[in-house]
């Protein structure tokens, strides 16, 4: 069976979905899989991408989502004997030969959190991009649940867990460096969304002492912003950092006293593991999901309780080095359970029973 990805999202900045759909490209290649990347032909493929190990077919006109519910599927009139994979999101609802990707259902669950544009596109597509799906990829036993919750006309047996995992190339304990920042502070990555919470930690963090909160994060149109980069300005313990690159990104979690996740709905939650590879001690939101991904790795606290929130600050402010290289240890072995390798092999084992 050929298999096809639907390629659109290199034109995107890499976030967490993207990284997601490249990274599984990438481990898809190396585990000898026949794959062609389909993109459409005038948009421009985003630097961020090492493009060089995929067979790339350009493809029709226009962009977005567009392309991908209406052009596209002309690229398969006459093929058989092909599925195409969308790890981004709904795929094209004409195209039969499909296995799609839910990362989370965070638009139903709090509709608020998102434009209006989006929550009724993706309110209205999704269970159409469901029904006509030959399978359904998700990143979480959590995730899946909900999906089973909120599509119940669907089994068990639909629904594959693919988890995400870390490039241990770009984010590894051996790249640690000296700390070039004369206060210590914990790190803070994610887009800068209402559900990942960033006003109550940005709250909690104004009553902190000696130590910073170092802020990773750009915004995209979809979200309702928290506004974190104007309170951030207006408090000197806060440093809001904006997008920066991998190379950046490790060195603030090596360097970090802490990593701290303090949000409210997650599918998966990356940013943990990427902080345990490197080295980090790690702070999480009390929830199903982190609890799946971090399992004993994390202190965890309540997202929506300030003091809870501080508590566990302050834990690790105080942790001695014995508990706190304990703690990194835990997280270095917890990471272990991730591999993009083996994401990849249970891929291909499951479109094989298509």
């Amino acid at each position: 069976m050929k298999i096809y990805i639907n390629a659109r999202f290199l034109m995107q900045r890499p976030t967490g979905v993207e990284r997601y759909a490249y990274e599984m490209c990438r481990a898809l290649v190396k585990e000898g899989a026949c794959i062609t990347l389909l993109c459409p032909k005038h948009n421009e493929i985003d630097a961020a991408y090492d493009i060089s190990e995929f067979n790339i077919v350009r493809f029709g006109f226009g962009k977005s989502h567009f392309w991908e519910q209406f052009v596209l599927p002309l690229f398969f009139i006459g093929k058989k004997d092909y599925v195409i994979v969308s790890f981004t999101g709904l795929g094209s609802i004409l195209i039969p030969n499909k296995v799609m990707t839910i990362h989370d259902l965070s638009f139903l669950v709090n509709p608020s959190w998102f434009s209006k544009a989006y929550y009724y596109y993706y309110k209205f597509m999704t269970p159409l991009a469901v029904k006509t799906s030959k399978k359904i990829i998700t990143v979480s036993k959590f995730s899946k649940q909900e999906i089973l919750h909120f599509y119940d006309f669907l089994r068990d047996n639909d629904i594959i867990v693919v988890y995400n995992a870390v490039d241990r190339d770009k984010f590894s304990l051996r790249d640690k460096v000296q700390s070039d920042s004369s206060v210590p502070y914990m790190l803070a990555v994610s887009s800068m969304d209402l559900r990942k919470n960033f006003r109550r930690l940005i709250t909690v963090f104004e009553s902190v002492d000696n130590c910073k909160l170092k802020i990773v994060g750009g915004y995209n149109k979809v979200f309702k912003s928290s506004s974190t980069d104007i309170n951030a300005k207006t408090n000197s313990n806060i440093e809001y950092l904006g997008r920066v690159s991998d190379v950046e990104l490790q060195r603030l979690y090596a360097n970090a006293l802490a990593f701290i996740f303090p949000s409210i709905y997650e599918g998966f939650g990356l940013p943990t593991i990427e902080a345990m590879s490197s080295g980090c001690l790690v702070l999480a939101s009390d929830i199903p999901v982190l609890r799946e991904v971090c399992e004993d790795a994390a202190i965890y606290f309540n997202p929506k309780d300030n003091d809870s929130m501080r508590n566990a600050i302050y834990k690790a402010l105080s942790m001695d080095e014995i508990e706190k290289n304990r703690r990194i240890n835990v997280g270095l072995e917890n990471i272990n359970r991730f591999s993009w390798n083996k994401s990849a092999k249970k891929l291909l084992e499951y479109i094989d029973t298509i």
